[in-house]
């Protein structure tokens, strides 16, 4: 079923010439869950369905190099899977077989880190100040001295970018270039459909624990079959190499799904990802991790005041209250009134 719908959708794409009728296409694709649905589940089994998997390569090349917001964006929510696709391939030694991924993966970089004049892209924004208003609290409520303090010591900018172009990926650049994939990923969260986010999750935990034999709370490597007996069919996958800057980023995304519907797959994941990062000892990350199970103690996923990343939002009690009608009667309708003495 998964094959018939993706063989349709590349044909039909394909058979496009005019741009009104792409522009008509893309648009159909902000909702069209089915397809992503059959995306997902041939990318999840790529062995199956290697054949086809050259062809969707080259339909998201094409949707990434056309100017429709509707057609990256609608890419751009397969690229945690991709890359996990891709790093699979790289830790089995099976790299040839993932080349679509990998040119794939390569032009989307390269798109995103430039801008439309091509020139390096810079994405930046400032540290929030006390010396300057915010949601949190007013400046006028603070003395000057320490407004003056706060400023020298906190204003800063933190900036994205610039970043090199690569025409291929080697073990230098290649975790340099899943996070920058990312962190793009994640500027647009908020816009991606929402089963995408389960898909997320699972694609996270795949990636942290092949390799590992998980022990109550912890990892531990598996170095070989159980069965002194069992041949090289029944080895473990080998782990795949992760960095900190690239496990912070998936938890970026990861949060963002605790808070919106999935809950329960998202808090695995960070289980998951706390685990791998105290394995690999990246104190940044096991920081993150920490900083995000303590908060759900106070805080709990899942509510139904979780606002879009975990900000409580305040909600009219559910207490019914009942508004007395002026027609209505009561005690107060009736007034004493003198009666007539009787001769």
């Amino acid at each position: 079923m998964a094959e018939s719908l993706v063989t349709d959708w590349i044909a039909d794409y394909t058979s496009l010439e005019d741009p009104s009728e792409i522009r008509t296409f893309a648009a159909q694709h902000e909702h069209n869950h089915e397809i992503a649905s059959a995306l997902f589940t041939i990318l999840n089994e790529r062995h199956k369905y290697s054949d086809l998997l050259h062809s969707i390569c080259n339909q998201f090349y094409s949707f990434y190099k056309s100017n429709e917001t509707e057609l990256r964006r609608f890419t751009l929510q397969f690229v945690p899977i991709l890359i996990y696709n891709y790093l699979n391939a790289v830790s089995q030694g099976d790299k040839k077989s993932c080349r679509s991924i990998e040119m794939l993966l390569i032009v989307i970089y390269n798109i995103e880190i430039s801008n439309e004049d091509g020139q390096p892209r810079v994405v930046s924004f400032r540290m929030p100040v006390l010396a300057q208003a915010s949601i949190y609290h007013e400046e006028k409520s603070l003395h000057a001295t320490d407004l003056r303090r706060w400023e020298e010591n906190c204003n800063r900018d933190v900036a994205w970018g610039p970043m090199p172009e690569v025409e291929h990926l080697n073990a230098q650049n290649r975790l340099k270039v899943m996070t920058a994939l990312m962190f793009v990923y994640n500027q647009q969260l908020s816009q991606i459909q929402k089963p995408a986010l389960y898909h997320l999750c699972r694609t996270a935990t795949q990636l942290v624990n092949q390799g590992f034999t998980r022990i109550g709370s912890g990892h531990r490597a598996n170095c070989g079959p159980t069965d002194p007996n069992a041949g090289m069919a029944s080895r473990p996958l080998p782990r795949i190499p992760v960095s900190a800057s690239f496990l912070l980023e998936l938890l970026q995304a990861v949060y963002f799904a605790m808070f919106n519907e999935f809950a329960s797959v998202a808090i695995q994941t960070i289980d998951d990802i706390h685990n791998r990062a105290c394995y690999e000892m990246f104190p940044e990350t096991i920081l993150v991790t920490n900083a995000v199970r303590n908060s759900l103690h106070v805080n709990p996923s899942g509510q139904p005041s979780d606002g879009p990343m975990g900000i409580s939002v305040a909600l009219t009690p559910s207490t019914t209250t009942v508004t007395v009608s002026k027609s209505m009667i009561t005690n107060a309708s009736f007034r004493a009134k003198k009666l007539p003495e009787i001769m």
